[in-house]
């Protein structure tokens, strides 16, 4: 019998790629990481106070460890499979306590979170404590699993596996590739509306847009009222939902893929993590533009592809841009890859993986 899985993270894309890899042939369930089994209560100051000590030291909140463990005896689950970020730490180190014969597996979608030299800290002594209690962890990439064992992130004899995220088949455009633009254009599908909570510094990337814009590259692009400057060359588009966006993303030469690096203090989640923005490109089969320094993690992920786009200068960039066929063949390269970025194609090699550990 196929052994029993309970994802715990925040409901989002990456909750159906990981059901989708382990297939439909074993039981699998979701359970919310304690942040968002919380997110949208209302909770007094002390509530909130506890909530923080526990995220560093570990959860101890009595209805959420339940509603964990009715997730588990739910479909008998013997491997638990944690996923994005730092979220999930603290309810790793409970879970511990709690499920001493549970197969505990993290997935290291992004890290480091924070941006500065004091954050990074932190979470570093959050993910030496939480890995020493696990029994395996998803890189990637090379460089997320170097960096692990280069900093003592991790005892050198964990069990782990580099897997390269994907979404799912079906969030790829069913019809025909869409004709391509006539000028020389690309994508951004970042953040642009940059007074929300949740954006930081990196997320700032008017000055390489402006860069852009004035070489003469045509930039499609969510519409805010941070980047409304009624630029010639500036195409906004209103909000869409995910399928739409993929959908419409193939029809440009190029999606780009940076951050404002300048505004970080420290670089190291954008040189080893794989955004979702890339998987959304990769699966609408349009070609990557990313600057030629850093991003290493990232071009880990897309080697051998053909349809890779590296520029030191907005003007390099434009030069490569207007070579037409050239364009021309890598979006029709980019759109055939995208069978290689599919959660299915990975999925054999997870549920393998998954098995092995029980």
């Amino acid at each position: 019998m196929a052994v029993g899985v309970t994802l715990l993270g925040p409901n989002i894309d990456h909750r159906r790629s990981l059901e989708t890899m382990l297939g439909a042939d074993r039981p699998v369930n979701w359970a919310p990481d304690s942040n968002s089994f919380l997110r949208g209560r209302d909770m007094g100051w002390w509530e909130r106070m506890q909530h923080k000590v526990e995220r560093l030291l570990g959860t101890r909140r009595p209805d959420y460890l339940a509603h964990v463990g009715q997730a588990l005896q739910a479909n008998n689950s013997q491997v638990v499979v944690a996923y994005w970020g730092t979220e999930p730490l603290a309810d790793l180190v409970a879970l511990r306590r709690l499920r001493p014969d549970v197969k505990l597996v993290l997935m290291v979608l992004c890290y480091p979170v924070a941006l500065d030299a004091a954050g990074i800290q932190r979470q570093n002594w959050m993910m030496r404590r939480a890995t020493r209690l696990l029994d395996g962890i998803l890189f990637p990439n090379a460089a997320m699993r170097d960096h692990f064992l280069a900093e003592s992130l991790m005892p050198r004899n964990l069990s782990h596996l580099i897997l390269s995220p994907c979404w799912p088949v079906g969030f790829q455009f069913a019809g025909p590739q869409p004709e391509g633009l006539p000028d020389p254009n690309v994508v951004f599908i970042g953040r642009t509306d940059l007074s929300a909570a949740t954006v930081h510094k990196a997320d700032d990337l008017r000055p390489m847009m402006l860069d852009l814009l004035n070489a003469g590259i045509e930039l499609h692009h969510g519409r805010s009222k941070e980047t409304d400057d009624g630029h010639p060359l500036r195409r906004p588009f209103s909000p869409v939902a995910q399928d739409q966006l993929i959908e419409r993303m193939a029809c440009h030469d190029a999606s780009l893929i940076a951050y404002n690096l300048e505004a970080c203090q420290n670089e190291a989640r954008f040189e080893l993590t794989v955004p979702d923005r890339l998987l959304s490109s990769v699966a609408a089969g349009v070609p990557i533009a990313v600057p030629q320094q850093g991003y290493t993690g990232l071009k880990q992920y897309l080697a051998g592809h053909e349809a890779l786009i590296e520029f030191e200068s907005p003007q390099a960039l434009l030069r490569q841009l207007k070579d037409r066929g050239r364009v021309r063949e890598m979006r029709q390269a980019a759109w055939h890859a995208r069978e290689r970025f599919t959660a299915e194609r990975h999925g054999p090699v997870l549920r393998a993986y998954i098995d092995s550990l029980t």
